[in-house]
């Protein structure tokens, strides 16, 4: 493990959600997995390693509270994942144009890519302790791993 981060320096994540019941689905799934993966959650944006916008695009006041908010989270932070309803077709294209350093893009219902994103953008820690997963197999495990062993007979 060669990573100088400890889990008391988890990266953190600001997350901006807006719009619909489903679009607080997205929010909340990809905070569970967030969390699972070891990620902190903040709410200053200036503190975060990366923030995460999740859109609504139904109304047109919705869109400008959008891109409203990715622009402050531009401003804030500068490291900016976009999700949600606003991340498909000429949305999308607008949100680049107006913002081309945005550091990822996806659309409604996407929670696996903006995980994906983060991970991209401020990999995880990983702890030994906690890691369900090695990432190193000991000399002992590699060989006890295709061994199976049988009970002794009664």
């Amino acid at each position: 493990m060669n990573d100088p981060r400890t889990l008391k320096d988890a990266p953190k994540i600001g997350l901006v959600s807006l719009g619909c019941p489903k679009a607080l689905v997205d929010s909340e799934r990809i905070i569970t997995k967030l969390r699972a993966d070891g990620y902190d959650l903040t709410e200053d944006k200036e503190d975060a390693d990366a923030v995460i916008v999740n859109t609504c695009g139904f109304l047109d006041s919705a869109k400008a509270e959008s891109l409203h908010a990715i622009g402050e989270a531009m401003n804030d932070n500068g490291r900016v994942i976009v999700t949600g309803c606003m991340g498909t077709d000429k949305d999308a294209d607008e949100i680049l144009a107006k913002y081309p350093n945005i550091m990822a893009i996806t659309g409604p219902q996407q929670y696996e890519a903006v995980v994906s994103a983060v991970h991209d953008a401020v990999p995880p820690v990983s702890d030994p302790f906690l890691s369900l997963t090695p990432s190193v197999l000991s000399p002992r495990m590699r060989g006890s791993s295709a061994q199976a062993t049988k009970a002794p007979a009664s």
